[in-house]
């Protein structure tokens, strides 16, 4: 198993889930309310710009590999974790 990614697939759900929020919620303006897990993150107000910055910041906490074109094939934070967890 990859450093940083918990065994079990609930796990790594949770943890890329737990990761994703954190590093969305960092992005976003203080006013911007609670994150969305369903919510497309065009619609949660991420450009393209904080959308690259998104793909560093979970590599880096995630320890996996993260092309920036998996945010915009998988447009949502459940959507996302779906794949990176299968």
């Amino acid at each position: 198993m990859r450093a940083g990614v918990p065994e079990g697939r609930a796990a790594r759900r949770a943890a890329f889930t737990a990761a994703a929020v954190a590093a969305i919620t960092d992005l976003l303006p203080a006013d911007a309310g609670p994150v969305s897990t369903t919510a497309p993150f065009t619609d949660l107000g991420l450009n393209s710009t904080q959308l690259a910055r998104l793909t560093g910041v979970l590599e880096d906490a995630l320890g996996v590999a993260i092309p920036l074109v998996a945010l915009y094939d998988h447009a949502s934070i459940e959507q996302l974790v779906e794949h990176l967890a299968a």
